[in-house]
């Protein structure tokens, strides 16, 4: 059986389309805008998106996986955008998981905007979503929530853990590779604590009890490379991916991921992609995994 290959970027921060109007001004709105307008906007740039996305189709993946970010301020016109953007891109089958900036502030408005998003998010609730290919399974956790000024932390709904343990159950059970994507970083010390994930020690006891394959996060802006508490399971983020060239971690990058099922485990290699700042591509560091395949399905 030939590798499932998976492209795995995160935080887009996509141009703003336009100005808040009257109604979606708030004041975190406002401040995030006055980010943008005086730093933001000079590192997250359009051509560092292209040079990362004309990698990833020379590199033909099988799947996507997106941890969020794709807005500033959460507007309706950047939704508008975005999905304008998603669409022109032509991706494989993508999964979608919303990061803070998509749900900055707390509106009633929210559930209209992501439905624009429906076809990558695959689910515009709260509930676990999921995208197949072959042998592995993406699974999608929604961990955006609206904070008050100054916080950026994010939090999955008791609901949508306890939804995720008979998924992970379940997919062991029939021999599946099973990758989890969220947002913010289930780990300590990979954020400030303001922009954390809230009650993840939850989150971390059910990946000890049910394990996952592999985890992938955004929000830190970084590579990174930590594991579960008291487990194998690596957990993995990405820089932004449109970052400005940088020597530093945070230069604009994705993780080219490939997975091989063999007879008794899996075998995982993940090659970091960097842009230089010559604005080629270039491979960082490679990871090899290869985890123990919980349950073998049966041949007929």
């Amino acid at each position: 059986m030939s590798a499932v290959k998976i492209a795995h970027l995160s935080d887009l921060h996509l141009p703003l389309a336009g100005l808040p109007c009257l109604k979606e001004i708030r004041f975190k709105r406002l401040l995030s805008l006055l980010s943008w307008q005086l730093r933001r906007k000079h590192i997250h740039l359009p051509q560092t998106l292209s040079y990362i996305m004309q990698d990833i189709r020379t590199h033909m993946p099988d799947m996507v996986a997106m941890t969020g970010d794709l807005t500033n301020l959460g507007l309706l016109s950047e939704f508008q955008a975005a999905q304008t953007w998603l669409e022109e891109q032509d991706l494989p089958p993508t999964l979608l998981v919303p990061g803070n900036h998509d749900a900055l502030i707390r509106e009633p408005t929210y559930s209209c905007k992501s439905t624009l998003w429906a076809p990558w998010l695959r689910n515009t609730g709260h509930a676990p979503s999921v995208l197949r290919h072959g042998p592995v399974m993406l699974i999608g956790l929604n961990s955006a929530i609206p904070t008050a000024p100054f916080l950026a932390s994010g939090c999955v709904a008791a609901k949508s853990v306890e939804a995720l343990r008979p998924l992970l159950r379940q997919a062991a059970e029939e021999g599946l590779c099973r990758v989890v994507l969220l947002h913010h970083p289930p780990v300590a010390g990979l954020v400030p604590r303001r922009k954390g994930l809230r009650q993840r020690k939850a989150l971390q006891r059910l990946f000890q009890q049910e394990g996952a394959e592999l985890v992938l996060h955004g929000h830190s802006h970084r590579g990174s490379l930590s594991f579960i508490p008291h487990t194998h399971i690596p957990v993995l983020g990405t820089p932004s991916a449109s970052h400005c060239a940088q020597t530093s971690a945070r230069s604009a990058g994705w993780n080219d991921i490939s997975i091989q099922a063999c007879a008794q485990e899996w075998h995982i290699t993940i090659q970091r992609r960097a842009l230089g700042l010559d604005l080629k591509m270039h491979d960082g560091p490679i990871y090899r995994f290869a985890p123990h395949r919980l349950s073998l399905p049966t041949r007929l």
